[in-house]
């Protein structure tokens, strides 16, 4: 069996600034604890929990495709990423309290993380008006943030989870934005909604720069 270390939901509390919805993390894992316990008592491997949050961070940019002009489709959206994040935190979960916490589930779930972002957001790019340089910007902005909270932990300091626009951020922004596409233009509500995310990855950037500089200066 591989697993993973814990997710911003399952992961220790870090010094520095940390994304917003990180900073309802105690209240989110304790209405998740149930559902860990049960999924525990189970038996449920947590690389099953990981695949799960992939699968709907690929049917979010389904229903982001599906309702690029504004259908109820985008519903499917909200649902999906927040089940994905829920299943970002109980796969970190399941694998601490079972101690199965291993280098490979930490792999494991890295990658279907990135993966998961890509699918969830390069549907966009189908949305009418939507520039797609805009798209591939604000893609790189993403994995670029992503990238530097795992390289820390390579080079010997912690996991960040740090900056304003984390994962679980980028899905509640893209899920509230659905929810409005349906009732406003998707073109200029999906185009608001990747400035949002490409400004905050850049702000994220520099702020896990400035946290990485802390942690490895000295080393």
């Amino acid at each position: 069996m591989v697993s993973r270390t814990a997710d911003p939901y399952g992961a220790p509390d870090q010094a520095g600034p940390k994304t917003a919805t990180y900073r309802f993390k105690p209240a989110f894992r304790k209405a998740l604890g149930p559902i860990g316990a049960v999924l525990v008592r189970a038996g449920v491997n947590p690389d099953a929990v990981t695949f799960v949050g992939l699968t709907f961070a690929c049917l979010a940019g389904l229903g982001v495709w599906l309702g690029r002009n504004g259908s109820l489709w985008l519903l499917l959206v909200p649902a999906s990423a927040l089940i994905r994040t829920a299943a970002n935190a109980l796969d970190g979960m399941i694998a601490v309290t079972t101690n199965t916490s291993r280098p490979l589930g930490e792999v494991l779930n890295e990658t279907a993380d990135r993966v998961g972002d890509v699918a969830a957001f390069l549907p966009i790019a189908f949305v009418s008006e939507v520039n797609d340089l805009l798209v591939a910007g604000t893609l790189a902005a993403m994995l670029i943030s992503s990238f530097l909270g795992v390289v820390v932990k390579a080079a010997g300091g912690p996991r960040l989870y740090s900056g304003i626009m984390g994962k679980p951020d980028r899905m509640l922004v893209l899920g509230v934005s659905a929810l409005i596409a349906i009732f406003l233009d998707p073109g200029r509500v999906f185009m608001a909604t990747l400035w949002i995310v490409l400004v905050g990855s850049m702000v994220t950037i520099v702020q896990r720069g400035v946290m990485a500089r802390r942690e490895l200066g000295t080393r």
